[in-house]
C-alpha cells in the first residue's frame, strides 16, 4: 500500500510529498502545470504502521486541462524496495486518473531482485482521508 499525504496543515511534518513547481497562477482551476514530489511509505497493509517493504518516490505533474474529466496526473515513480525477502526497484510511468477507484501504469523496468521487469501494475484507491491517499498497488 502507498501512503501518500500533501498539503498537511493542521500537521505539515506528516507530509510525504510537496509541490515544488508550478504556474504563477492556476490556468484552469485544475492545478495543471503542478509538479509534486513524494517519499511514500509502502506497506504491506492498509495501516501506515504495518510491515514497511519500501519507499515510493517519485513525481506527478497535474496536466488535466478541462474540467467534467477524472483528475489526472504524469505519474514517474521507483518503488524502492529493501527487506530481508527483496532488494532493489521497480520503475512506474504513466497516465495516472487519480480519483478512478482503479487504473493501470505501465511497469517500465526494475533493478536489483526486480532487474528488467516489464508489465502492468494496478493502483486501486484505498481511502482518501483528507489530504491523505492510500493507494494498494499490485
Amino acid at each position: 500500500f502507498w501512503h501518500d499525504t500533501l498539503q498537511n496543515t493542521t500537521h505539515p511534518w506528516t507530509n510525504t510529498a510537496a509541490e515544488v513547481a508550478g504556474p504563477n497562477h492556476n490556468i484552469t482551476g485544475l492545478g495543471f502545470g503542478k509538479v509534486i514530489v513524494f517519499n511514500d511509505s509502502l506497506t504491506l497493509a492498509p495501516a501506515l504502521g504495518s510491515k514497511l517493504l519500501g519507499r515510493g518516490q517519485g513525481v506527478y505533474i497535474y496536466d488535466r486541462t478541462q474540467a467534467g474529466i477524472a483528475f489526472n496526473a504524469l505519474l514517474v515513480f521507483s518503488a524502492v524496495i529493501e527487506n530481508e525477502e527483496y532488494n532493489g526497484t521497480l520503475n512506474f510511468m504513466g497516465a495516472d486518473l487519480i480519483l478512478a477507484p482503479s487504473r493501470d501504469i505501465s511497469v517500465v523496468g526494475g533493478t536489483g531482485d526486480f532487474e528488467m521487469a516489464r508489465g502492468i501494475a494496478n493502483l486501486v484507491t484505498h481511502s482518501i482521508d483528507g489530504d491523505t491517499f492510500i493507494v494498494n498497488v499490485t
